[in-house]
């Protein structure tokens, strides 16, 4: 009962304990340490690190300034004030892990391959996915997201190539052939809606 004016977030066995200096930080680690001993548990020893959660200009220096929570990152980021100038906070964004393993669902799909159907089947296929990662990941910093959809784009520009023998092979004609029909029919995907359309 030591600690009790600290706030923590809890999500099944990943947590975060704000602390209010190195030195309190150190000692609650210490003690969480000692507790889970106790019962039989410990630590992971990769994913538990002490995070300074401000901006990097400080006359401290810590080891680490960034974290990943729940597929976020959070690390200073270059952000905007209500009297328009940048500053320098402390902000979260989509993960790189959690990029990854997004572009990893597009590569597994094969969707370049589905040459049997039209596109509306890819859309069928990929619609409900999409929209769920813009509703979470879209919350905090949403333009980040193009880097994932540029990818999904690159392939439907591949899945064209093989679908069209008309373009014969041309991937600047087929990419121009995709922008043009995000443009005519945005509402066909998601990521379009939200416009995340060119390649």
């Amino acid at each position: 009962m030591k600690y009790l004016n600290l706030c923590f977030v809890r999500y099944a066995d990943d947590i975060i304990v704000h602390c209010n200096s190195l030195e309190e930080s150190e000692e609650v680690l210490a003690s969480i340490k000692e507790r889970l001993r106790a019962c039989n548990l410990e630590l992971n020893g990769q994913k538990t690190k002490i995070v300074h959660c401000t901006r990097i200009d400080s006359k401290y220096r810590f080891k680490w300034v960034k974290f990943d929570f729940l597929g976020f990152n959070f690390q200073p980021r270059p952000t905007m004030g209500k009297n328009g100038k940048m500053f320098l906070g402390y902000d979260c964004s989509i993960s790189i892990k959690s990029e990854t393993k997004i572009v990893e669902t597009f590569r597994r799909s094969n969707f370049h391959c589905w040459t049997e159907g039209d596109i509306t089947r890819i859309a069928d296929v990929f619609n409900p996915k999409i929209s769920g990662w813009i509703n979470y990941f879209g919350k905090f910093r949403k333009y980040n997201l193009m880097r994932v959809f540029k990818r999904f784009n690159w392939r439907l520009i591949k899945w064209a190539v093989k679908r069209y023998k008309r373009f014969k092979g041309s991937r600047q004609k087929e990419g121009r052939w995709v922008r043009e029909l995000a443009t005519s029919y945005p509402g066909l995907f998601v990521h379009w809606q939200h416009g995340f359309q060119t390649a």
